[in-house]
């Protein structure tokens, strides 16, 4: 159920460790007793030209949809991420969008973005972007940290319109702590009943969490900038040894 949880994002903040120490870090980490918890090496677009022609499987952040002709010729890449023009982006975006990323036939994760209308943004935005066949990014945690709430309905919509999704920063820890999200609950919560989803992300005792494998399905993976804490955190609940 945990296998390739972990996308490693140590390139990003709070680490922002620079390409060679972050490509060592991840190599480390693959090479450790846990290196099937980690997925791919997520690394912004800007720095493709940098990297080494051994490197892990990737996750590319572009900046914006010109970012793309950067991707020309680049192997490894099965993932690509970008943040959504609004809350609720306009159809006319979303096929430029669509005709720009689909030549690269990878999957395409498209980050949500709140604002004051987000109970009916959400649905709009998930439901479009499950309209052209892309997958939803949801950030957790830095400048703006979305609500129980916020998040029970992203997760709620994407089962609905069967779009899977990815979840990036604050996910330090496996169990919600204090108004820190955590992973097992996401992990929980994707195939938690409806009426029970917020109650499920709210939860801070790890036994009361019941995990599907189904999980997976809906709720794919994590970017963390840290592999370790995630692990050391698995090991606490007693799920790794």
């Amino acid at each position: 159920m945990l296998e390739r949880l972990i996308d490693h994002a140590a390139l990003f903040p709070p680490a922002s460790m620079s390409l060679h120490d972050a490509l060592d870090e991840d190599r480390q980490a693959r090479e450790s007793p846990y290196g099937w918890i980690v997925d791919r090496f997520v690394v912004p677009a800007a720095k493709l030209a940098e990297l080494p022609a051994e490197r892990p499987a990737l996750s590319v952040v572009l900046s914006n949809l010109d970012d793309v002709a950067l991707l020309d010729g680049a192997l490894d890449v099965e993932a690509v991420e970008l943040v959504l023009p609004s809350a609720r982006p306009l159809s006319a975006d979303l096929v430029a969008a669509y005709s720009a990323l689909r030549p690269l036939d990878v999957e395409t994760y498209f980050e949500l973005v709140f604002d004051d209308g987000w109970r009916d943004d959400v649905p709009a935005a998930i439901g479009a972007v499950a309209a052209i066949g892309g997958r939803v990014k949801l950030r957790c945690g830095g400048a703006f940290v979305p609500s129980i709430e916020q998040i029970g309905l992203v997760v709620a919509c994407c089962r609905d319109a069967g779009v899977p999704f990815k979840a990036t920063a604050g996910l330090h820890h496996p169990m919600r702590r204090g108004e820190e999200h955590g992973f097992l609950n996401l992990l929980a919560a994707a195939t938690a009943p409806l009426d029970r989803i917020e109650e499920v992300l709210a939860e801070e005792d790890g036994s009361a969490l019941e995990l599907e494998e189904a999980s997976r399905k809906v709720f794919v993976s994590f970017g963390s900038c840290s592999w370790r804490e995630p692990v050391e955190g698995l090991q606490e609940l007693g799920m790794l040894q």
